[in-house]
């Protein structure tokens, strides 16, 4: 199976399920997969992301045991296997071909290509559906109706089309910021799936995509938000000065417009939806003043006084937005703190017991280690430099390293499994050598700086040095990757606690929340393994290859 093209078979799947989790780790964690692309390989995916699931064997002839919606493995002929999301629709049903896209199919037609390899999850049956869903769909029309009939008053049907641009891209701007602060939104899961080189949420949320500062939704709601509001305040008389100030403020937009697109373009090499219907808004407005554009100018009387009152609301405006935007924000983090502590208790020994409820796992291989080696609280920190949820995961265990550097030793190990790079792989070995030679303090900043903006080009520029142990080096780090894949420790981040794994849907503020706790406990863990049978075994594979 062709992952890269059949992955969108599983997210129109999880999206017909109502389950969300970001696209790019979730093939990231697949790839990583030993038995990748095997049906194994996407369920164990589902499990790392806590979502329930199950694969089968079902005969054609029991298809009506099957849910409305599933993925399984079609055979094309000659061997070419591909995953395919089934929509059960009557007598008939829709698939998604080897290039992922949707197509209709006979019963007939679907059997010549069944294996029986089924694979289904639990969807979210936690969603409530309103009663009133025809009114919650008529209220805000009839809302949009009368407002745009209170602009034809007052400045006829030329305000009246531009508030409408103006709502449609507020609208827009609404979406974008409910993309970034992580609330469910079914017109933005519409818009922005379906398609491998779009994600609304990776270019949204990234932060080498920021503008001066601000983000494109933030940069958007400043614009059109303030330009609903000044419809408020500008009288009949003020409107041509309106439209001078507002076409001025369009004008200084298009700069970020285009760095946004290159961004999309060349950087991210994924496309917003959104994002281009805010851009396409912008130029819209642009055009629609454009045709008037003689009588704005004929007829504005921009003076002092109308220009304090602009730049007035545009900062109340901004003020006004952040406040909002920061209790939002606090919001959505306690309603994630409350959801997930509903399910664990904030207590040590039920921690602790949930913890070692199964048995310590004892690693060989030499990790890196920064601490105290004789710290009573080991954690073991599993991680990869082409995983986007390691970077959080690596900022936490810093700031567990800053408070508690003499009462805990934390062993990194890095898997180079799946899609490491030979520039990957050089950084690691380059990174390991910062480690020997320079000490602790020198390999953590060099992390720092990697997870900071994960470009090779950039990091080796910056810390690589001519190596005459590089095969050492090389061997050390096998080994550690290949005792992490013996053991099925193929997903990352993953944590251990004085070898105890930690479980990977249990929320890693509990280690911060009972290191004290860990500290004082007593651990009896004989952690002294002697390491070098390991190191000749996989130095002798890596000589092999």
């Amino acid at each position: 199976m062709e992952l890269r093209k059949e992955i969108n078979a599983v997210f129109l799947y999880l999206k017909s399920i109502d389950v969300r989790i970001d696209k790019d780790d979730y093939i990231y964690q697949v790839e990583s997969h030993p038995e990748t692309p095997s049906l194994l390989a996407f369920s164990d995916a589902f499990s790392f992301f806590g979502i329930p699931n199950g694969a089968f064997n079902v005969d054609f002839e029991e298809r009506e045991v099957l849910p409305e919606t599933f993925l399984t493995i079609l055979n094309l002929g000659e061997g070419h296997l591909i995953l395919s999301y089934i929509e059960k629709k009557g007598g008939h049903f829709i698939y998604t071909d080897n290039e992922g896209v949707k197509k209709d199919i006979t019963a007939s037609e679907i059997s010549v290509l069944w294996t029986g390899a089924i694979l289904v999850a639990e969807g979210n049956d936690q969603i409530v559906k309103s009663s009133n869903t025809l009114y919650n769909k008529i209220l805000p029309g009839l809302v949009f109706l009368a407002g745009l009939a209170v602009m034809y008053f007052i400045g006829g049907w030329y305000l009246m089309g531009f508030t409408g641009i103006a709502v449609l891209g507020m609208f827009f701007s609404f979406e974008a910021i409910k993309t970034e602060l992580g609330f469910e939104s079914g017109f933005s899961n519409q818009f922005c799936d379906g398609s491998e080189k779009s994600s609304c949420s990776q270019i949204i949320n990234s932060e080498k995509g920021k503008i001066a500062g601000f983000k494109l939704s933030d940069l958007s709601v400043f614009l059109f938000g303030t330009q609903l509001f000044l419809l408020i305040i500008f009288n009949r008389s003020l409107l041509n000065d309106y439209y001078f100030l507002t076409f001025i403020s369009l004008l200084a937009c298009i700069p970020f417009t285009l760095y946004s697109f290159y961004f999309q373009m060349k950087v991210e090499k994924k496309w917003c939806p959104i994002c281009l219907s805010i851009i396409g808004v912008i130029y819209a407005e642009i055009i629609y003043l454009s045709f008037n554009s003689r009588e704005i100018l004929n007829n504005s009387t921009l003076d002092i006084k109308t220009i304090s009152l602009f730049a007035g609301v545009l900062t109340v405006f901004i003020g006004a937005y952040f406040l909002i935007k920061k209790a939002l924000l606090s919001y959505s983090s306690l309603k994630k703190d409350a959801d997930f502590d509903s399910r664990y208790i904030r207590h040590y020994p039920y921690f602790k017991g949930i913890l070692t409820s199964k048995d310590p796992v004892l690693l060989k291989a030499e990790p890196i280690m920064v601490g105290n080696p004789d710290a009573p609280v080991s954690i073991t920190f599993i991680t990869s430099p082409l995983c986007s949820y390691c970077k959080e995961a690596h900022e936490f265990l810093q700031k567990i390293h800053t408070h508690y550097k003499d009462q805990v030793n934390i062993k990194i190990r890095f898997n180079m499994t799946g899609v490491v790079t030979a520039e990957v792989e050089e950084m690691l070995i380059q990174l390991l050598n910062i480690y020997h030679t320079k000490g602790e303090q020198k390999f953590i900043e060099a992390l720092h700086d990697w997870y900071s903006h994960r470009e090779a080009d950039k990091w080796l520029k910056e810390y690589s040095t001519k190596l005459t142990n590089r095969t050492f080096l090389l061997n050390k780090l096998v080994s550690v990757s290949y005792e992490n894949l013996q053991n099925n420790f193929f997903f990352t981040p993953h944590y251990f606690i004085n070898n105890y794994e930690f479980p990977v849907r249990l929320n890693k503020k509990y280690i911060e929340l009972f290191m004290p706790d860990l500290i004082e406990d007593q651990w009896s863990i004989d952690e002294n393994i002697p390491v070098e049978e390991f190191e000749t075994q996989y130095g002798q594979m890596v000589d092999q290859n």
